[in-house]
């Protein structure tokens, strides 16, 4: 997770312009927006800045409920559902190999919901569905504007801390986790 927290890349001059406008509109309206406010009016945009899509090779997902059978290490199996916002896979009609997940939008209120327990499910059933595949899978979940990145390869899960969406520097960052995670599916596609 080092390496990515940590990776950098400058952003185009429209990436900048684009990312500044939402950024200011988020400052605005996050107090106030709903959930399908922040995901029309934020969430997406951001997303749609890196554009997770290559014809014939990985695209966006968006809905998904994610299933696999996992089994522990005292060969009991279980079945893994997870419902996401967003999945970034391969597949054209269907998520075939999973590399990138995005929990909804949560409201930033304690005790309505567990967005990473709902990620974290998504993403361990996505490795028994990859079962072999040594990649590790990428995800995100939101709280109000506050995004957390999370991490999990094997049995090693990590969760970033927060970074503020409304914040210029922390903005730039989200967007360049998402281009290193881009990067990191095509080189894997």
């Amino acid at each position: 997770m080092d390496e990515w927290l940590h990776f950098r890349q400058d952003l185009s001059a429209r990436e900048e312009e684009n990312s500044e406008f939402l950024r200011l509109r988020l400052q605005d309206f996050a107090n106030f927006w709903n959930e399908e406010d922040i995901k029309v009016f934020f969430i997406m945009p951001i997303i749609q800045i890196v554009d997770f899509y290559a014809p014939n090779k990985y695209r966006t997902f968006m809905e998904v409920t994610f299933q696999a059978t996992a089994t522990d290490i005292q060969n009991n199996t279980t079945t893994l559902r997870g419902r996401v916002e967003m999945l970034v896979a391969t597949g054209k009609q269907r998520p075939q190999i999973p590399f990138f997940f995005l929990n909804e939008y949560k409201p930033q209120i304690k005790g309505q919901s567990d967005p990473q327990g709902q990620l974290l499910i998504a993403m361990l059933a996505a490795q028994a569905k990859n079962n072999g595949s040594n990649l590790p899978i990428y995800g995100l979940y939101n709280i109000g504007q506050f995004w957390f990145f999370v991490f999990l390869k094997d049995q090693e899960y990590t969760v970033s801390n927060a970074f503020d969406a409304t914040d210029k520097d922390d903005l730039k960052r989200i967007i360049n986790m998402l281009q290193y995670v881009k990067a990191h599916i095509e080189r894997n596609v």
